[in-house]
């Protein structure tokens, strides 16, 4: 059995689209997803045949027995060496254990050091300790600030292989042998399908996928003027989970209907451009032929769009400038062209990226027979 670290949920369709890739890359590995088990925050969300696991944690950010739980399965994994706690016990039946490609491992403000302390510290600690092989797929992690950082920085450094996703975070993890840069797997995923890909001329109404923002500045005002300038644009949700952090719940606090599930829309509706504040809404928009516009709130998005060639086309949430997207929305609806080929000139790159990592996990991970 291969274990899967750090997922959270099928509740928000670009995690899952993270699962569904992680899984692809292990396929093309030599390892079967029926020898794969998941370790999941939100396990309720899966329908995988894959075998799900309850990870120690609070999926949605609040107080409940589970984050209760997880300080307890915390104080068990440190006392005992992961001797006794839950994920100890499931990493001992693994041949290798495998982090889902991602970015939580942030920890700049006490909120987010505590998101990753019950969350996901054991099973960085597993994963640090493991006698068996363990493979972090590409990761945009950091900062990495006060004690919680000290403690992600020197568990990362015991796994056996770190990929990042992002110059950033290959700068500040640089010192770390086990440092590998790579694209985001849905990006390789996308520089894989680009051949494939026959993009539409995009007419119909835009498309936006926004999300709430802590330290959220002047965002909420710029993006309200950006929805007025598209002119009754299409509000996708991404992310349907309980509660607060509910792309649905977000647009109605703006005073927006929502007009449902963004993959949805992108089976069924007539292609628009898409503006996307969640970075695999953008790709999943580009994946379906889809041009697609992106505000970023963290440095993963600068790593995605710099590696597909597309720089120019993201932009800073918190800052952006709505004129000038507006303007990027008129220019990709007239002609999309360019765009397409510079992401099309960025896939030889990317492709190698992939086969490197893919051969990388052959190696260092046995499938059994």
């Amino acid at each position: 059995m291969y274990l899967i670290l750090h997922t959270f949920s099928r509740r928000n369709s670009g995690d899952g689209l993270l699962v569904d890739l992680t899984l692809e890359a292990l396929e093309d590995a030599g390892i079967a997803a029926s020898d794969c088990a998941i370790l999941a925050l939100d396990p309720e969300s899966f329908d995988d045949p894959v075998t799900i696991h309850t990870a120690p944690g609070e999926p949605f950010g609040r107080l409940s027995p589970r984050l209760a739980q997880a300080g307890l399965e915390l104080i068990i994994d440190t006392l005992s060496a992961g001797r006794a706690g839950k994920v100890g016990k499931l990493a001992r039946q693994a041949n290798g254990m495998i982090a889902v490609g991602g970015g939580y491992l942030v920890a700049d403000s006490a909120v987010r050091q505590s998101g990753v302390l019950f969350n996901h510290m054991v099973q960085l600690s597993t994963a640090a300790r493991a006698a068996v092989p363990t493979v972090y797929l590409p990761q945009s992690i950091g900062p990495a600030h006060g004690p919680v950082g000290a403690m992600m920085r020197k568990r990362l450094a015991a796994v056996d292989r770190l990929y990042v996703r992002d110059d950033t975070t290959f700068s500040e993890l640089s010192d770390l042998s086990n440092v590998r840069r790579a694209g985001d797997l849905a990006v390789m995923k996308l520089a894989r399908k680009t051949q494939n890909i026959r993009p539409e001329n995009p007419i119909g109404r835009p498309v936006l996928v926004a999300r709430a923002l802590p330290r959220a500045g002047k965002y909420l005002a710029r993006l309200n003027q950006l929805a007025e300038g598209l002119e009754n644009p299409i509000w996708a949700v991404q992310a349907d989970v309980p509660g607060p952090r509910s792309d649905a719940a977000f647009y109605h606090r703006l005073g927006q209907g929502d007009d449902g599930s963004f993959s949805k829309i992108l089976q069924d509706g007539t292609p628009g451009v898409v503006v996307s504040v969640r970075l695999h809404g953008a790709i999943a928009a580009l994946l379906a032929g889809w041009p697609a516009i992106h505000l970023s709130y963290e440095r993963k998005g600068w790593g995605a769009y710099e590696d597909l060639g597309i720089a120019e086309y993201v932009h800073d949430a918190r800052n952006f400038d709505p004129n000038l997207v507006l303007r990027q929305v008129r220019q990709l609806s007239e002609d999309p062209a360019p765009f397409w080929d510079r992401i099309k000139a960025a896939s030889d790159s990317l492709n190698a990226q992939y086969a490197d990592m893919v051969a990388d996990l052959k190696a260092r991970l046995t499938a059994p027979s």
